[in-house]
């Protein structure tokens, strides 16, 4: 298998992840802690960022991919039934994203075709994308980093003027219970951690990788953050009116009136970053389903763009409702996979440092070894023979 570089990983921390939690999340926020509503971003994206120095830990200490671990602990039927539940948890994860931008495409863009003819080629190009290899959605990261630099700047730049970050203030003033109950119902929109648990085994783990991708979630928590802040800023007390946030941030820009809302060109420019990021849970989606029953990739992608269609199109009519039930009634199913995988992940680590610590394994893998060591090194038959012999 072609393996991602960890370059992409940061990429894709950094540029594709934020994106996605710039269209609807910032309202929900601000409806349900309103001016508060960067406390609990900021204890999800720790708590995000924590499991995913858990997983890089894992990284370092093993080449061998999640599911590869639950094969030689657990067994293979553990590993397919887990790469199942995984493929259904993903395809849950890609709903909520495509019913955001669907509604961010026809309401912001102006689409004034038939809904499901301007959405649907989405679906042929999640159908490209799930059929592809890991490196081939590493390389559209690559495209993803400087789009989103560029744009996002400007987008700020010209929200900042009319921005009155005093709306911000008193700090706690919905309570820490209701934060807490804000982070939790946020679930939804983290799902770094489980993609990453995917990714393990599947980049080369290098000396200072984990730095990089740390620095990385943190440019991105950062730019998240940060358009939170200017996002209520500029809105106030109607902030959790404006369901599509990043079209929304800039619209007042007064050096802007006189050609128009120049600023949906930047938009649009992001726009293309969401579909590369809805196109990430999608291809797990498919690489689980792999690992779970084997098969061609291309019909994999089949099935889940198909399914994804379907249900789109059930629930279109229906996005409020679909939102507070993923939020309000599933949030344990995301803390599930967030959250408890990454801990299952951590106990296979443990047992792996148990095995070394009693020298079963030895202090370095015979796959670690370079040529030139294998050269040297004799294997236990050669040494055994030459025992016999002497």
């Amino acid at each position: 298998m072609h393996k991602l570089n960890v370059r992409q990983i940061c990429f894709w921390l950094a540029a594709v992840l934020p994106v996605s939690r710039l269209i609807v999340y910032p309202a929900t926020l601000s409806f349900r802690a309103g001016n508060d509503l960067l406390w609990p971003a900021l204890w999800n994206l720790i708590a995000e960022g924590t499991v995913l120095l858990l997983l890089l830990l894992l990284a370092r200490r093993t080449r061998r991919t999640f599911f590869g671990l639950l094969r030689e602990r657990a067994g293979e039927a553990a590993a397919r039934m887990t790469a199942l539940l995984l493929a259904l948890f993903f395809a849950l994860a890609a709903v909520l994203p495509l019913l955001e931008q669907r509604g961010f495409v026809l309401q912001i863009l102006y689409e004034n075709v038939p809904s499901f003819l301007s959405f649907a080629p989405l679906f042929a190009l999640l159908l490209f994308a799930g059929a592809q290899s890991l490196r081939a959605l590493g390389r559209t990261m690559d495209i993803a980093l400087p789009i989103f630099a560029l744009c996002f700047m400007i987008l700020l730049l010209l929200a900042l003027p009319d921005a009155d970050f005093s709306a911000l203030l008193p700090v706690f003033g919905r309570g820490m219970g209701e934060q807490a109950r804000t982070a939790l119902f946020s679930l939804p929109w983290y799902t770094g951690a489980p993609c990453m648990l995917c990714f393990v085994g599947n980049f080369e783990y290098k000396e200072g990788c984990a730095k990089k991708v740390l620095l990385a979630y943190a440019i991105g928590a950062a730019a998240t953050l940060s358009f939170l802040a200017v996002f209520y800023a500029v809105f106030a007390d109607i902030s959790f009116l404006q369901h599509n946030a990043l079209a929304q941030i800039s619209k007042y820009a007064t050096a802007l009136t006189p050609l128009g809302r120049i600023d949906l060109l930047f938009v649009i420019g992001l726009t293309l970053v969401l579909v590369i990021s809805v196109c990430v849970p999608v291809r797990l989606c498919v690489h689980c389903l792999g690992e779970a029953f084997g098969g061609p990739r291309a019909l994999h992608a089949a099935i889940v763009s198909i399914l994804l269609l379907g249900v789109t199109v059930l629930l279109n009519p229906a996005f409020r409702e679909a939102q507070t039930f993923l939020s309000e009634r599933m949030w344990p199913v995301f803390a599930l996979f967030g959250y408890g995988l990454p801990l299952l992940a951590a106990l296979f680590l443990r047992e792996k440092k148990a095995h070394r610590s009693h020298g079963i394994e030895g202090k370095t893998p015979r796959k670690d070894l370079s040529a030139a060591d294998r050269t040297r090194a004799p294997s236990p038959e050669t040494g055994r023979t030459l025992r016999a012999e002497n």
